[in-house]
């Protein structure tokens, strides 16, 4: 049985280390941080991190952040740039084992829940080189459009952006 859990900074370190390793597992949909202590400034920047656990294991995760942050990202340059509010999805990922089992729906529904509280938009990039197919299809079942775009020297990504959903 899978439950999610919005977690408290500061991480612990055992939550630390298995989100760290979730995340060097899915590169490169997502994006190398090459340290722990990075992984941990990352989570130091975010308004919101959120566990999907099995039981007690970690299947998976997902780091928000709102806008005005000092994050270096590029991509989340775009964002502050365009909009003055949002809540930015800096990653997600999943555990190898507990891919396609609805982990991913699960999680944004509790972001879109958060979203709705928060009165603001919800907004991410997927990489198009190399091609995230299975992620630029997840988003657009829940309303992400095209907002822009940027090519890197090694990788490129579209910047979507979906408004919340009113009950």
């Amino acid at each position: 049985m899978f439950s999610l859990a919005l977690l408290n900074l500061p991480i612990e370190n055992l939550a630390l280390e298995a989100m760290w390793s979730i995340n060097q597992a899915n590169i490169p949909e997502v994006s190398n941080i090459p340290t722990i202590e990075e992984f941990n400034s990352l989570t130091e920047w975010s308004s919101h991190i959120i566990v999907v656990k099995n039981q007690k294991e970690i299947a998976g995760f997902i780091i928000l952040m709102r806008e005005q942050q000092t994050y270096h990202s590029l991509n989340y340059k775009f964002f502050t740039s365009n909009y003055d509010k949002f809540l930015y999805v800096d990653r997600v990922a999943i555990k190898d084992g507990f891919r396609r089992q609805g982990l991913g729906k699960m999680i944004y529904d509790e972001v879109f829940r958060l979203a709705a509280d928060l009165k603001t938009d919800v907004c991410c990039e997927v990489n198009t080189l190399p091609r995230n197919d299975a992620s630029l299809a997840f988003h657009e079942g829940f309303g992400f459009k095209e907002v822009g775009e940027k090519d890197y020297e090694d990788h490129s990504v579209v910047y979507l952006k979906s408004p919340v959903i009113q009950n």
